[in-house]
């Protein structure tokens, strides 16, 4: 037997931006749920009070850095920055005058747009059917995703468009090359089959 007691130092939680990064979308929202829920029955009760460095104050820094952290998956921009900006666009239209300004949230956009149909003209049957496989794969990626960003989405959308394009002039190639030539294929006389 010893007699060395070993301590271990308490356990910090650390409560930034950072921390919250690593929790899905569906979580940070509840956890901001929570915290404004809990915060209401506090205010409710007259004998609580909310005081600076106790519960109900660590849980509001928390719905706070939760709330950042949505933010800026969904737009790509820092909320305390937006809000700064409106705040002083709205603060000049008030000493200045003139035109209410607008209060828009800017997003982030995917910096690229579908492939036209002549691009993928050039490719062999088995090319024109990975590429929409490859595609449609970074589409399922994007959208199984545990919590997509909007840039995410938006990039599934242009690889989902890129996915239908090539598929569709493998289709059209694989049936005559055009709509036409594939409606004949597709009534076909009965016991023919489908090359």
């Amino acid at each position: 037997m010893s007699n060395v007691v070993e301590l271990h130092p308490p356990v910090v939680e650390v409560i930034d931006e950072e921390n919250y990064e690593k929790h899905a979308d569906a979580a940070l929202l509840l956890k901001c749920f929570e915290v404004v829920k809990d915060t209401l029955d506090v205010i409710n009760e007259p004998e609580y009070s909310i005081e600076k460095e106790y519960d109900t104050h660590i849980d509001l820094i928390r719905a706070f850095y939760a709330l950042k952290v949505l933010f800026k998956r969904r737009t790509g921009h820092d909320a305390a920055q937006v809000a700064k900006d409106h705040w002083e666009a709205i603060g000049r239209y008030m000493l200045e005058g003139g035109p209410k300004p607008d209060q828009f949230i800017p997003i982030v956009k995917y910096p690229a747009e579908p492939l036209p149909p002549e691009a993928f003209a050039h490719l062999t049957d088995q090319q024109l059917a990975c590429a929409s496989f490859n595609y449609a794969d970074r589409v399922r990626m994007a959208v199984m995703n545990n919590s997509p960003t909007e840039l995410a989405l938006d990039e599934a959308r242009v690889f989902s468009l890129d996915a239908t394009t090539a598929l569709r002039q493998l289709v059209l190639r694989l049936s005559g090359g055009s709509l036409e030539a594939m409606a004949a294929q597709i009534n076909r006389k009965h016991g023919e089959t489908l090359q």
